[in-house]
């Protein structure tokens, strides 16, 4: 069950701390893709329904990111 929990915040966390570092809603998501995907790779996962979840989740973190326009703060 912590599989489930972790699949589903994870994801738009990492999405929307790497935008935000990164500056690019692009960059963000796309690190965060290759994370996942090696974890994949690896056999990490058990299920398909945990790579589902990452998916859902990582389109909320990139939606937040997207609406809240996060990734273009200016340094003052």
């Amino acid at each position: 069950m912590i599989w489930y929990a972790l699949a589903a915040f994870f994801p738009c966390i990492f999405v929307v701390l790497f935008s935000v570092l990164t500056r690019n809603k692009w960059v963000g998501t796309i690190l965060t893709l290759v994370i996942i995907g090696a974890s994949v790779q690896k056999g990490f996962f058990h299920s398909e329904w945990i790579i589902f979840i990452d998916v859902v989740s990582m389109l909320a973190g990139y939606l937040i990111i997207d609406q809240l326009e996060l990734h273009k703060k200016e340094d003052e």
